[in-house]
């Protein structure tokens, strides 16, 4: 179980650099046309890893509600709740804006304008996101590993 925590970790960790160091790069490479090859691909492995952290998130809400009150502190409390939303957040949002551009010829007039202002906001939430649940399982397993 180490093992995977450490994997999934690490490719939040990845998934979420890789994002994070892109988006500013976009408009430096970018011709101006509505297409955009390289996030079309980024976004199916973004749409997996938001897939996992869903799983992921709600696999800690029920471990922290499985647990005894006074057992949890409040810090672990308010991170594991934290993430949870903040994953179901990115969820809906980051698939509302992925199934538009899916489906391109429905993108007319405004829709194609609240499309550029909404996917940077999905991707520096996802990148928020990716990095904390990364950080955290990859620390789960090594604080299993040292016991």
């Amino acid at each position: 179980m180490d093992m995977l925590k450490r994997v999934l970790g690490a490719w939040f960790v990845l998934t979420g650099v890789v994002v994070a160091v892109h988006l500013p790069v976009t408009p430096l490479y970018h011709d101006g046309s509505p297409d955009y090859p390289l996030w079309e691909i980024m976004n199916w492995f973004m749409a997996g890893t938001v897939l996992v952290a869903l799983v992921v998130g709600l696999v800690w809400k029920r471990a922290l509600g499985n647990r005894e009150a006074g057992s949890v502190s409040t810090l672990d409390r308010v991170g594991v709740n934290l993430i949870f939303y903040g994953v179901i957040v990115l969820t809906m949002w980051f698939f509302w804006e992925w199934f538009w551009t899916l489906n391109p010829a429905s993108e007319t007039g405004d829709a194609v304008t609240s499309h550029l202002i909404y996917f940077p906001l999905v991707d520096a939430l996802y990148v928020v996101v990716a990095l904390a649940i990364g950080g955290r399982l990859w620390n789960e397993a090594g604080e299993s590993a040292n016991r």
